[in-house]
């Protein structure tokens, strides 16, 4: 009975979501846009990212004919007990854009100020320290000195981590909510 509850949970998520072999959240999907040309897709979706989000939130990294890649900035609330939290969320988009059809991929979904990957499960607490480590790994300066501060506090390590485990859920459901109504606002605009 498990198995089967188990597989329709997954088939659902697989309608709105999906999980790489690490466990990080993305998203892909191929759009029909019928009668459009190549570059009529290409303009309509520039058009939509600069709708979408502040430009000063949109870096691009490849513009060519037929693939465009941003990296992406935003906002999503997520529910931490009662009280609701903004919290950046980070993201690529890959487009891939040909006659009638536009491909996307939202992927490297990271959340928080310290770009936490979004994944299906909460690591157990030495996965969680080794990745939080990677985070502070990248950072520099004071800002670096303040979360290996954090970091090398065992004590504060072990309650940062039990309150992420207890809003791993919340904080997954919101974020996922978030790619959804953001994928079908792209769909509303190219059509």
């Amino acid at each position: 009975m498990n198995r089967f509850l188990i597989f329709f949970l997954l088939l659902g998520l697989k309608t709105s979501a999906q999980f790489n072999e690490k466990g990080n959240l993305y998203y892909e999907e191929t759009i029909k846009l019928h009668g459009k040309s190549t570059q009529e897709i290409k303009e309509k979706l520039h058009e939509w990212l600069l709708s979408e989000f502040e430009q000063s939130n949109i870096k691009a990294s490849k513009n060519t004919e037929n693939e465009m890649i941003v990296d992406i900035t935003s906002g999503v609330d997520i529910k931490q007990g009662s009280a609701s939290i903004p919290m950046d969320i980070y993201f690529g988009i890959l487009s891939n854009f040909k006659d009638n059809e536009l491909s996307i991929q939202l992927s490297h979904i990271d959340i928080g100020p310290t770009q936490t990957p979004v994944k299906i499960n909460f690591p157990d607490f030495e996965a969680f320290k080794s990745e939080i480590q990677e985070t502070v790994d990248r950072l520099s300066g004071e800002a670096k000195a303040k979360n290996q501060a954090i970091l090398d506090d065992e004590k504060k390590m072990k309650s940062i981590y039990e309150r992420g485990l207890q809003n791993h859920d919340q904080m997954l459901t919101a974020v996922k909510s978030y790619i959804r109504r953001l994928v079908e606002r792209l769909k509303v605009y190219m059509k």
